[in-house]
Parts: C-alpha cells; sequence; structure tokens
C-alpha cells in the first residue's frame, strides 16, 4: 500500500494514512474482502484511489452485507475528467460479488464534489451528522474503564463484554458489532480507546483538544442485552469526562437506544461539518434507506 499512501497523505493531509493503517482497514476487516481501486496515468504514481471495504448491517427483518466508501482521493492532475467515477464504476461487479445490497461514506464539506466523491457516483444525501457538546451530570460511580490496549481486546474479560452488546432491536438499519468486529475496530493503529463499561450499555471513547483544552470524543454507545430503550447515557460521559479529566464530551451522530444529554452545536459553527450518503447496490430503495444508528465508530474517522 506503499503509492496509495503517499497518494492519500498528499491528498488528505492526514498522516494518520499509513501503510500500517491501510493494512489494518482493508486486510484486517473481519467482514470480507475490501475492493481497491488505483488509477494510473503515464507517471509511475498513481493518480487516484478508493476502496469498498465491507460492513455487516442489520435491521428488524435481516442482516446484510454493506461496502463502507472511504478514502476517495484524486491527484490535482487526475481531477475535472471524470475518469475516477467511470472506473469504480466499473468496478462495483467485484462487489457485487461478494453480496454487497449497498455502500455508504461520509464526506466533508470539502470533498462532496461530483466526479471525485461518493454524490458523484449517484449517491443520496441522508444527513449532516449532528454535534452535541455534553457536560457530565453526575459522578460516574459504578462505570468500569477498560484502556483498549491489545492485550486487554485480546482477553476474555474484552470477549465477556462484546458478547453483551449488539441484540437491542433494531428500527432501521444498524451496525452489526460482533466481537470480531469490534476487536478488529478497536485495534486501529496509532489511536487510543478507552471502553466504558456499565450496567445497560458501554461506550467508546477517545481523547482529543480544542484550541488547547482536552475534550473526550464519545464514538460509540452500545446498548447491553435485548432491551428497546432508550437507556440514558449520563453515566458514560460522566465516566468518560474523568478517565480524559475533560470538563465535556464531544459526541458526533445519532442513536435510537442510547441517549445523551447536551448542547447541539448549531450547523454553521460545526467546524468540519460531516455528510452521510448512500448508494444502493441492489433493488434495496435509495431514498427509502435510513440508518437507525450511526455514529463515529461506525466509519473510519477517528
Amino acid at each position: 500500500w506503499g503509492d496509495v499512501s503517499n497518494l492519500l497523505r498528499h491528498v488528505m493531509g492526514d498522516e494518520r494514512f499509513t501503510q500500517r493503517y491501510l493494512t489494518w482497514l482493508y486486510d484486517e476487516c473481519p467482514d470480507g474482502d475490501t475492493v481497491a481501486v488505483d488509477i494510473g496515468d503515464e507517471r509511475p504514481d498513481i493518480v487516484g484511489h478508493g476502496a469498498a471495504v465491507p460492513v455487516m448491517l442489520r435491521n428488524a427483518e435481516r442482516r446484510e452485507r454493506f461496502v463502507q466508501i472511504v478514502n476517495i482521493a484524486v491527484a490535482e492532475r487526475g481531477r475535472g475528467n471524470n475518469v475516477f467515477a467511470t472506473q469504480v464504476l466499473a468496478h462495483i461487479p467485484y462487489v457485487l460479488e461478494q453480496g454487497a445490497i449497498g455502500g455508504f461514506g461520509v464526506t466533508n464539506e470539502a470533498s462532496t464534489v461530483p466526479g471525485t466523491s461518493l454524490d458523484g457516483l449517484g449517491a443520496s444525501f441522508l444527513m449532516q451528522l449532528p454535534l452535541k457538546v455534553c457536560p457530565p451530570m453526575g459522578t460516574g460511580l459504578g462505570v468500569v474503564s477498560y484502556d483498549c490496549s491489545p492485550s486487554f481486546l485480546a482477553s476474555r474479560a474484552f470477549a465477556r463484554i462484546a458478547a453483551t452488546v449488539d441484540h437491542q432491536p433494531a428500527g432501521d438499519w444498524l451496525r452489526c458489532w460482533t466481537t470480531d468486529a469490534l476487536r478488529w475496530r478497536l485495534n486501529r493503529p496509532d489511536t487510543h480507546y478507552v471502553l466504558h463499561v456499565a450496567d445497560e450499555a458501554v461506550a467508546v471513547s477517545t481523547k482529543s483538544f480544542v484550541k488547547g483544552v482536552p475534550v473526550a470524543v464519545i464514538v460509540k454507545l452500545l446498548p447491553r442485552g435485548t432491551s428497546p430503550g432508550p437507556i440514558s447515557g449520563r453515566s458514560l460521559v460522566a465516566a468518560a469526562c474523568r478517565y480524559h479529566k475533560a470538563p465535556s464530551v464531544f459526541y458526533a451522530g445519532y442513536n435510537a437506544q442510547v441517549q445523551l444529554r447536551g448542547v447541539s452545536v448549531p450547523r454553521e459553527r460545526v467546524p468540519a461539518p460531516l455528510n452521510l450518503l448512500f448508494l444502493t447496490l441492489s433493488d434495496l430503495d435509495q431514498q427509502a434507506f435510513r440508518f437507525d444508528t450511526f455514529e463515529l465508530l461506525d466509519f473510519d474517522a477517528i
């Protein structure tokens, strides 16, 4: 993945796109085989790249394979001629061979450009992910926090916790978090996650900084057991703030089963708005498609 790493770091301006990161994302995903598309020209380095990473989703009726469209990048010399969209569409049969019935992706405002992004392939805009700031409203007592180190992710303790999630009823579509899928996702290179475990739900958090101020970022909320909810996430917010020594939690996305109380950030004040898009690859109605729950851990942003 050396050429891909070089292209993504140059176009995206993000150093996370190392060869190790791409190996984890593309080659180690437990839900199937990734379809990656590299586009070349007369030069030895590639001019464009994109990938479809398999992911399992479920709703109230069934469990199906979808793909997450990621890392769409085209060097400046390759833009404007729609070559990328043409090449990606030509590779859709490889995605269909795995039984994928749809694809989704998240783009920011700057990268939502027809011809070089998911919407250029005919995807529909679902929504801009809402952002909420949640101050702690309790002590978080009774919540146990675990550093998601490689040894913890390989432990029986993690397996026992993971076995208690992903059983809640679903209305619209949501991601399947099997033990293998959750272990893989939390093993992302160069990222520190913390698992906060309460009786009714668990949260996954990480730490970030806003203008030099530490903030806890909750990237996933998972109810435990089969209760339909809604469940309060108040104790999980308090536990995340306490663990990261942060005054508040930032939370992007929405969850039908676990609710967080906080202050919604107006759309015009969101520093990097994230747009959620969907593309059908079957008879699934693209306009009617909805996610029951969608949070930062459900894709590859953090």
